[in-house]
């Protein structure tokens, strides 16, 4: 594991920060169960990150590795379920609920994939879910374009199109890291860091703008916003839901303010907190919002987490929405500009020697205080795949909170961006209200 992907582990202990990644794909029919079992069968084959569990060290500091599980079983990891008749959206809907608030066990490989039926009679869907620590949304969906068809298979198994094991998921074997190891490690890695920062800062003709950056980035990071007092309360609960909106509008509106798409999803998100705030008679002016950002080179397209976060005070005053989403885009883009890669992946590995019991002790207030919003804009497929012979009509992604009051994640999907909130009902207590202030943000954007 590199030190994100440690750290999205070691989240995993306390419930508040469980790191659980579930993504819903509808089908326009329902497939052949034996189709799908040996579509998963094969996946497994090409994949075999999918057959490792974690190995973690002593204390549980430093970084993991990932092994082979001695007893793996697809049946482990591949289930069936079907819905009670007739069944709607929210059925569907308590099952991502309900399948996302549960943990892995950390003997066997963090992923399942449930293929669900009965969804609106004859048609099901496939809910696969799996520990971010796997890797992120970038990582997942490269490979799922990589894998999926793109027409329905002439046999009865999704074709082997690939002519060997999809490399940036192949791993080896590794044993549990001795204690002494550990201890060395904490001082080599800090070694690294000082030695790495002072190369960075004192190259040639870059010192003074590297310097800058870094100044940047810590206040970025650092900037007093306050969070907002109607969502003090958290839970481990979660409460999911679903917005559509035409992706051909929000570019149109996007375009139309002179800003990238993300800034418009962004901006309807927080007019969404700004009605909801209202609707309480609370005034506040911004929340602490953070925005996850792909940090990969054009050579990264193995697997794991190369993403990094930057946060931003999220405005959430009365204010026109051109004028929401300006500042959200000047927000934005000033935050990416003092982002700083290396150190950034530096201070990452570093913190993946901080030992388990304080992740799951200091980690979670922390975020609580530091964090309302995370939200995620997860790409989607470059063209609609077929999945165990039958068409992904839609997929839809439920992003993990992190011990904020919600994350709310965008997909696009053959022209319809859909919106997967992720809300702790402890925080946001009137879920309902919510999804209608978002509906209504996001028609005021696109003059829906």
């Amino acid at each position: 594991m590199n030190g994100t992907d440690t750290l999205f582990w070691r989240m995993g202990a306390n419930s508040l920060t469980r790191p659980h990644v579930t993504w819903l794909w509808f089908l326009d029919e329902t497939p052949d169960w034996n189709t799908f079992i040996e579509s998963c069968r094969w996946a497994v084959r090409k994949l075999p990150r999918l057959t490792h569990r974690v190995i973690d060290t002593p204390l549980r500091a430093g970084t993991p590795a990932w092994a082979p599980d001695p007893h793996f079983r697809l049946s482990r990891h591949v289930h069936r379920m079907r819905l009670a008749e007739p069944a709607g959206r929210r059925d569907l809907l308590d099952l991502v609920e309900w399948r996302s608030g549960t943990d892995f066990d950390p003997l066997h490989p963090p992923w399942e994939a449930t293929l669900i039926e009965g969804y609106e009679q004859d048609r099901a869907a496939i809910l696969l879910k799996w520990h971010h620590s796997v890797g992120d949304a970038v990582t997942i969906v490269a490979v799922m374009n990589r894998l999926l068809p793109d027409a329905a298979p002439a046999g009865p198994l999704i074709p082997t199109r690939l002519t060997g094991e999809y490399d940036g998921l192949v791993t080896v074997p590794a044993a549990r890291i001795p204690l002494s190891s550990a201890a060395h490690g904490v001082t080599d890695a800090t070694r690294a860091l000082l030695r790495e920062s002072v190369r960075w800062l004192t190259a040639p003709r870059t010192a003074g703008n590297r310097a800058r950056l870094v100044g940047l980035a810590a206040a970025q990071l650092l900037q007093p916003v306050g969070p907002s007092p109607l969502l003090r309360g958290r839970s481990p609960a979660n409460r999911c839901g679903l917005v559509t909106v035409s992706l051909a509008d929000l570019k149109g509106t996007a375009k139309a303010a002179g800003v990238s798409v993300t800034s418009a999803y962004i901006s309807a998100v927080l007019g969404a907190f700004h009605r909801y705030h209202e609707y309480h008679g609370v005034i506040h002016g911004s929340m602490p919002t953070l925005v996850p950002v792909n940090i990969r080179q054009p050579h990264e397209t193995g697997a794991g987490n190369i993403i990094a976060s930057v946060r931003i005070a999220g405005p959430i005053g009365d204010m026109p929405a051109p004028a929401r989403m300006a500042a959200v885009h000047s927000a934005i883009t000033e935050a990416r500009g003092a982002l700083v890669r290396d150190v950034y992946v530096t201070l990452a590995d570093l913190g993946s020697w901080v030992p388990g019991l304080v992740h799951r002790l200091v980690v979670p207030p922390v975020l609580r205080n530091g964090v309302d919003l995370v939200v995620t804009s997860v790409p989607g497929f470059s063209r609609p795949p077929v999945a165990a012979g039958t068409h992904v009509v839609n997929a839809v992604a439920w992003a993990p909170r992190g011990g904020a009051a919600a994350n709310i994640s965008m997909a696009s999907h053959d022209g319809t961006c859909s919106i997967g909130t992720n809300l702790d009902p402890a925080a946001i207590k009137d879920t309902g209200l919510f999804h209608h202030c978002l509906e209504q943000s996001l028609d005021e954007l696109t003059g829906g």
